[in-house]
């Protein structure tokens, strides 16, 4: 996402204009992926900047110098490449006074990125393709095929099919301006590139999202994380 949304050079805050009251993201796991751990070193150093210094020092028990972190890492089934789906929608302007869902679009038509795109750190670079607008309507059934990820406590899931394969994780809904989390929610995920089937919990909503891509008409269901 473009960084001018993000922050200017008055340093305004952001975080909370992504807030689920006035956007909504959706996310759906496109291939097979499998998860490998790795143990990394990290040192910490005089010319450090002092906050991550203080939080290396904290982890080393007071001293400078190496310590191990383990990192998960996400790979593809198959030597193919991990693929999300992402779904938009924002109905505030940024500080500009443009609609921040139309800059969104058009940087993403341009492949106009202020840095560069990359998943979880740096070191893993990323690249966007823009695939097409939508119509989004709420879906009024209870049992649906969802295609991506959703909130657990909403969902009732179905372990009928054979090759699904169900993920959970843990991970803040968002966080303050300060940087503070938000409540932690439990997100659920087909990890084998299948659709998962469940039933929603009363209050839970889900949207129908109808798009093309490659000239094909897609029809999908997603809840909003």
């Amino acid at each position: 996402m473009p960084s001018e949304i993000y922050a200017t050079e008055d340093k305004k805050p952001y975080y909370e204009s992504f807030g689920s009251d006035i956007s909504l993201v959706a996310v759906s796991v496109r291939t097979k992926v499998k998860r490998m751990m790795q143990t990394v070193n990290y040192l910490a150093t005089d010319d450090f900047p002092k906050t991550a210094g203080k939080l290396l020092l904290k982890m080393t028990g007071g001293e400078i110098g190496h310590t191990q972190i383990p990192l998960e890492i996400l790979l593809p089934e198959n030597n193919d490449e991990i693929t999300y789906r992402v779904y938009f929608y924002h109905e505030n302007e940024n500080h500009e006074g443009e609609k921040i869902y139309d800059e969104l679009k058009r940087r993403l038509e341009e492949q106009r990125f202020v840095f560069p795109p990359y998943m979880g750190i740096t070191e893993f670079l990323a690249s966007i393709e823009y695939i097409d607008e939508g119509k989004v309507s709420k879906n009024p059934e209870q049992e649906v095929e969802l295609n991506s990820v959703c909130k657990l406590k909403e969902v009732e899931l179905d372990f009928s099919g054979d090759n699904l394969q169900y993920l959970t994780e843990k991970m803040p809904t968002g966080f303050l301006n300060d940087r503070t989390p938000k409540q932690t929610e439990e997100y659920v995920s087909e990890v084998k590139g299948g659709i998962m089937k469940l039933k929603l919990k009363e209050g839970a909503v889900c949207y129908t999202v109808g798009y093309s891509e490659d000239g094909h008409a897609l029809i999908e269901n997603i809840m909003p994380m």
